[in-house]
């Protein structure tokens, strides 16, 4: 769970019939038995979630709940959209400390609203939570035309499902037949009973959304300097053997611990791109040559600052 650290000053604009609020910052620390925390690599990173429902589902007061910890018991329809910001820190495995900025999106529950500006709001997503008021089955009903509309412009993010409103349900749970569609529509989509009023499950659905995003950036990202890495280390391998070339054989005993696949897609890559040469010398054996274009791209990679994490 994203510790609270303390509430920010709200900060209401309007601009473009979009309303803007500032929200708290949330962390959660990792520290030694002597108090310090233990950091080794900031990610920075600006993340954008969506809620989505129908009308007087709660959307707006669970972003009231999760980001101020407030719940106004009068109603208050949301005009257009609204966009509140909140920021976090939180350590992950192999203290890394992540930065991140949430812009949280909730949109009119008006589907005229929603095919207008869908393009607009929903462009960008990392992922959405789905609405639905466990005192009207109708409106759960309409959740897979939601995700729809979402996935069409912002393709197959995740998602988490939030029955809000628990604490007006005669049982305290969700009716057995919605329950049997809820999961019979979708399996394998983590759900939650929820409630703004009483703050029952808001910063678990919320908390776990936002970690998976997360978690899914980071291991995006640690692929994307893995082959990095691999690219930078056999552009210096071809330029080390000069004329000779690196053989095949060369390759497999210096990567050995890389998968071949990655290593041959990566090969080819850099051949595609020009800045190696592979010339087949049998059926299944080749040689790279480092190219003047291979040259330069080394060169500018040994005079470049890498900033892709900002060790402490």
């Amino acid at each position: 769970m994203l510790e609270r650290e303390g509430y920010l000053r709200a900060l209401l604009e309007s601009y473009g019939g979009v309303a803007f609020t500032s929200g708290e910052s949330r962390s959660n620390r990792l520290r030694r038995k002597d108090g310090l925390v233990m950091v080794e690599r900031i990610s920075r990173m600006k993340l954008k979630i969506c809620l989505v429902g129908e009308r007087a589902v709660g959307k707006t007061s669970l972003l009231s709940r999760y980001v101020f910890n407030t719940f106004d018991v009068v109603y208050k329809g949301t005009l257009g959209s609204k966009m509140s910001l909140l920021s976090f820190k939180q350590i992950v495995a192999g203290n890394e400390l992540v930065e991140a900025q949430v812009a949280l999106f909730d949109l009119m529950g008006e589907r005229a609203i929603r095919d207008s500006f869908r393009d607009v709001v929903f462009w960008g997503a990392h992922g959405f939570l789905a609405v639905a008021d466990v005192t009207r089955s109708h409106t759960l009903q309409c959740l897979p035309e939601w995700v729809d509309c979402v996935h069409s412009v912002a393709g197959e993010i995740p998602f988490g499902i939030l029955i809000n409103k628990i604490d007006q349900a005669p049982s305290g749970n969700v009716d057995p037949k919605d329950a049997k569609w809820l999961q019979s529509t979708f399996p394998d989509v983590p759900y939650y009973l929820t409630s703004a009023k009483t703050n029952e499950g808001v910063e678990a659905a919320f908390d776990s959304l936002i970690e998976g995003i997360v978690a899914s950036v980071l291991a995006k990202s640690m692929t994307r300097r893995e082959t990095k890495l691999i690219s930078e280390r056999l552009l210096d391998f071809a330029r080390r053997r000069g004329n000779c070339g690196v053989t095949k054989n060369d390759l497999l005993k210096a990567f050995k611990v890389t998968d071949i696949s990655s290593l041959m897609k990566e090969v080819e890559d850099l051949n595609r791109l020009g800045l190696i040469i592979l010339e087949p010398t049998g059926p299944a054996s080749f040689v790279i040559r480092l190219t003047d274009k291979g040259e330069k791209e080394l060169e500018s990679i040994e005079r470049t600052e890498r900033i892709v994490e900002e060790p402490v």
